[in-house]
């Protein structure tokens, strides 16, 4: 991993990257699938049975509240986690643009589909793949929030991560992917 990266850390984190792989390295982990998603809009839910259903197929799946390591830093561990998967699912909702780490972890994910070959699924779920090619609909309105927190700080860096994150999402958005509308039980039909 070259410091040049787009993706944020500090010098610090280099160090810990290296631990990192060495550990994989001795213990031989290497996720077959790495799992983005934003928690409050789907960890309870769609990811959670994702998540299950591929772990009961033997599937080695990297979901953040399964499989981090506690104490660890964050970035370095997820980093190292999308580089040593042979996949990615990204499971865009209607708030997946409005948090920095979903944006973060997009970039990095997009890195090794362009310069390793990652295989990436986009999911869809209730959002419309032309609202997160465009950012427009739900989907527009949670990055237009992130964007207006981070213009805030009225720094040129964000304005190029927006920027970035603003391609990242189109590209993203460009692969075929599956689309999972949500709906109510049936049984609320009858309140």
């Amino acid at each position: 991993m070259s410091s040049s990266s787009s993706y944020d850390y500090d010098l610090h984190d280099d160090d810990e990257m290296d631990f990192l792989r060495d550990r994989y390295k001795e213990d031989n982990i290497n996720y077959d699938v790495f799992l983005s998603f934003r928690g409050e809009d789907t960890r309870a839910s769609f990811t959670s049975h994702l998540y299950t259903a591929l772990h009961n197929l033997g599937i080695f799946v990297f979901k953040d509240d399964e499989t981090l390591p506690r104490g660890n830093k964050i970035s370095p561990s997820l980093r190292l986690a999308i580089e040593e998967s042979r996949l990615s699912v990204v499971i865009f909702s209607r708030n997946y643009a409005e948090s920095r780490w979903c944006l973060k972890e997009l970039e990095k994910i997009m890195e090794c589909h362009r310069t390793t070959g990652q295989v990436v699924v986009p999911v869809f779920y209730d959002v419309d793949p032309s609202e997160v090619r465009h950012q427009t609909g739900h989907f527009g309105k949670a990055f237009r929030n992130l964007e207006n927190r981070l213009l805030k700080v009225v720094e040129e860096k964000e304005e190029e991560k927006l920027q970035r994150w603003w391609k990242t999402l189109a590209e993203a958005a460009g692969i075929s992917g599956l689309s999972v509308i949500k709906t109510l039980p049936a049984f609320s039909y009858f309140y």
